[in-house]
């Protein structure tokens, strides 16, 4: 009886989906997908949407094999063709030093050469079993905010993961760590709202001028899979979620470092620590992918059954060189396993799933206009539209994070 019930409520949601598809609520799925998504959850339930989402992504894969098997190339988030940068070309972000004050000795001037911090390395791309197409498998610097031949704050990269699903692409963003800020802000309901601590959901108004880019968190707090400590936007201290140990965990510092490995083992709690995000296990540790990415989904996502391989969908991630430097990473048509493996390949060495399914992923980069204001530009093409998300004044309902140029 309850069998036959659940499958009634998939029905349903099948029905409304199927009516929403030409009408209104389509028009916003279209438009705002992440609303109109927790909207359906919220009127068919998690359990019956999820059975459809393991449904329809399962078809939507095995249609996108055979429409690649049938047609040939088929680029779901296609990357720009550009020319790769080398390491040792260009000198750290952070703009043009400036030029120092002349010391006078007699009738002697004597000028102090500016300084010139050293380059941030590029990891080496380690090559997948897919072959690269133009644009992929290296660093480059084209189109990114706050990055020039002489001042390289961030570089991106592609790499194609799955052999089986070559139109899969999960495309990078590396950010120099000496000159980033990273904030993790709290949403009004998630991760903390069903405990009564919420979040403010906007990025405060003095990094306004700084802003260099932002994107999703993890998973709800009410799935069981995240916690969340640390101060918010406007530097008020709060307890979304208690840590767990074992949890992958990026964590803040009050002098600016970024850490990320598990709590408990690699982090745990300190006076000078000002956020923390959990999310799932580690993907990439100590720079290797995690042999559990290929357990069950109870490890990778809200599910009751199923294994990672088989929910393919877009997924997000978060990660750190060996020196140090934030890798942000997304794609398309991934499992657990795929997006651990091109984070390794990017030069990941701890890494960590965020959320998961093309609503929720989003990285916005941030473009400084001469006249003070901000033009915003998804990273991929195929992301969802809605661009001014995070600079919304709206408050977002879900945590995400956000950088700034020191």
């Amino acid at each position: 009886m309850i069998r036959l019930l659940t499958r009634r409520r998939v029905a349903s949601a099948f029905a409304v989906l199927a009516v929403a598809g030409a009408g209104t609520l389509g028009g916003l799925y279209h438009f705002y997908p992440d609303r109109t998504a927790d909207f359906l959850r919220e009127q068919f339930g998690y359990d019956t949407i999820f059975q459809l989402e393991e449904l329809v992504f399962g078809l939507q894969d095995s249609f996108n094999q055979a429409k690649y098997g049938v047609l040939g190339q088929r680029v779901e988030a296609s990357a720009e063709a550009g020319e790769p940068v080398a390491a040792t070309s260009y000198a750290s972000a952070g703009g043009a030093p400036e030029r120092q004050p002349e010391l006078t000795h007699g009738e002697l001037v004597v000028v102090q050469p500016p300084s010139r911090p050293s380059p941030m390395p590029l990891p080496d791309i380690q090559p997948l079993a897919v072959p690269l197409r133009d644009g992929e498998g290296a660093w480059r610097i084209d189109d990114l905010p706050r990055t020039a031949a002489d001042v390289m704050l961030m570089a991106k990269a592609s790499v194609r993961p799955d052999r089986g699903r070559p139109y899969s692409v999960v495309q990078a963003l590396l950010f120099d760590q000496r000159r980033i800020n990273l904030h993790i802000v709290g949403g009004t309901k998630h991760p903390g709202g069903d405990r009564g601590v919420v979040g403010p959901g906007i990025i405060h108004e003095a990094d306004l001028p700084n802003l260099l880019a932002a994107w999703n968190g993890g998973f709800q707090g009410i799935h069981g899979l995240n916690s969340q400590y640390g101060a918010d936007a406007r530097g008020v201290l709060r307890h979304y979620r208690p840590l767990v140990n074992g949890f992958a965990s990026v964590a803040v510092y009050q002098d600016g470092s970024i850490k990320l490995g598990e709590w408990g083992r690699d982090l745990s709690f300190s006076d000078d620590l000002v956020a923390v995000r959990q999310n799932n296990i580690l993907l990439v540790d100590n720079c290797e992918v995690n042999p559990r990415t290929k357990e069950g989904n109870h490890t990778w996502g809200y599910v009751k059954a199923g294994d990672t391989a088989t929910f393919i969908t877009w997924r997000s991630a978060i990660g750190v060189t060996a020196n140090g430097d934030l890798i942000v990473a997304a794609g398309n048509d991934l499992s657990a396993d795929t997006l651990a493996r091109s984070l390794w390949a990017l030069g990941a060495c701890y890494a960590m799933q965020l959320d998961i399914n093309r609503p929720y992923v989003l990285t916005t980069l941030y473009y400084d206009q001469p006249d003070g204001s901000l033009v915003t530009k998804k990273h991929m093409d195929q992301m969802p539209t809605d661009t001014g998300r995070f600079t919304s004044r709206r408050p977002q309902e879900r945590d995400f994070m956000y950088l700034t140029a020191r």
